[in-house]
């Protein structure tokens, strides 16, 4: 029997927590900048979710979230918890391949990456925001004046 939320093949996430933000500006931002990003998952976990009468393996990953201004701007670095769950007998097979490889599966990966990139990418321009450096993501500008003619479409 699978607990309410776990998808077949696929992970639910039963939790998400920072439990770290650094935002370091060493210089002012001047010329050329490159804003260097990455994302890594530290270390992985099997943790007991327990879920009224149902009893489930679960997995706690530590990830890292980290932009770096160049040339020697500053740094952002924002660290958390990620609690998922996934079909039990993917679970093995999940925690045998960090075990082995420390990593995952490429579709366990990129779901990781995937909801660490949003959750952080918000928090990263906004503490990029308050110590002076430049946005990491890019921020839709707008410009007074005449709005620019739409091509037409063919429609009514």
């Amino acid at each position: 029997m699978r607990p309410a939320g776990v998808r077949k093949g696929k992970m639910t996430i039963a939790g998400f927590a920072f439990i770290r933000m650094l935002a370091e500006k060493k210089t002012a931002a001047k010329g050329s900048i490159t804003i260097n990003s990455n994302i890594s998952l530290a270390s992985a976990e099997e943790i007991d979710f327990v879920m009224g009468d149902v009893r489930q393996k679960g997995i706690k990953v530590v990830f890292e979230y980290r932009n770096i201004f160049d040339p020697d701007i500053g740094t952002l670095i924002i660290g958390g918890e990620i609690l998922y769950l996934s079909d039990q007998k993917k679970h093995g097979e999940l925690m045998k391949r960090w075990e082995k490889k420390k990593g995952f599966t490429d579709e366990v990966t990129a779901e990781l990456y995937d909801l660490v990139s949003v959750r952080c990418s918000v928090q990263a321009v906004n503490l990029s925001s308050i110590v002076g450096l430049p946005p990491p993501i890019p921020i839709p500008r707008f410009s007074a004046g005449k709005p620019k003619q739409q091509p037409d479409k063919g429609g009514k």
